[in-house]
């Protein structure tokens, strides 16, 4: 048992520690979610408890999103939502990604000085969250996370439009045909079955593609006229499993 509410020390550390700090970047608050547009461009920015919180120990982790309206639009057909939550945006990444870090979370339990990591969020945040909405306000130096050895997280159609719309048609239209080519690559795929008596069932299927996700490739391409080109490889494959083609397509 303890006499620290780690509900209430966190719920103050957000109130103290991370909103003065977006809120003085005229971000507006919501629970605890921030957003800000800047030129036509939305920032977010949220901070996720664990599922696995409980009373006597708490960790939190934060979360830092980019999205682009014109984007979005051409994407969902649609406008933004009137408060863009960070799931929303076409670049997501966490704070420990711009740390070097990977998924970098915070703790707070009984071991846990609160004033220490006070200071260690505030001085995380000013280092790495501030610098990094500052920077990319300008979605032209989005480009330059695909450059990045991690890419933060975005969907492939944000990639390519991102690339096409900042004048890299080109590496838009390689990067589409690298996905359709690994789309049409047949893979195995494993399904496993745990037994009440800690016994494992694996059963393995014939190498396959995924007709949807095919389907899906093709449409986007025809609608940005991007030329689909078979690798040499895939070439192969295709020729020496017409069997399994022609079953999936109906063709050879």
């Amino acid at each position: 048992m303890t006499d620290r509410d780690f509900k209430i020390e966190f719920d103050t550390l957000v109130k103290e520690v991370v909103a003065p700090i977006f809120q003085g970047l005229e971000f507006k608050k919501s629970g605890n979610n921030f957003y800000r547009e800047l030129n036509g461009i939305g920032q977010a920015f949220n901070v996720q408890q664990s599922q696995w919180n409980s009373k006597d120990d708490k960790s939190f982790v934060f979360n830092l999103g980019l999205i682009e309206k014109e984007t979005y639009f051409e994407i969902y057909n649609k406008e933004l939502p009137k408060f863009p939550k960070e799931y929303d945006c076409e670049i997501r990444l966490r704070l420990g990604h711009l740390m070097n870090k990977g998924d970098k979370w915070y703790d707070l339990n009984m071991r846990t000085d609160i004033s220490k990591l006070k200071e260690q969020v505030n001085h995380d945040l000013k280092t790495f969250a501030v610098p990094f909405y500052e920077k990319y306000s300008d979605p032209k130096k989005w480009l330059e996370f695909f450059d990045w050895k991690y890419e933060p997280l975005t969907s492939p159609i944000v990639k390519f439009l991102i690339l096409e719309r900042y004048g890299q048609r080109d590496k838009a239209e390689l990067f589409w045909n690298k996905l359709y080519n690994e789309a049409m690559t047949p893979k195995p795929s494993v399904s496993e079955i745990h037994t009440k008596n800690g016994e494992i069932i694996r059963t393995e299927y014939e190498p396959t593609v995924n007709k949807e996700w095919v389907g899906r490739l093709e449409e986007f391409a025809k609608r940005k006229n991007v030329e689909l080109k078979i690798t040499p490889h895939n070439s192969t494959l295709l020729k020496a499993g017409q069997s399994w083609f022609k079953k999936l397509f109906g063709t050879e």
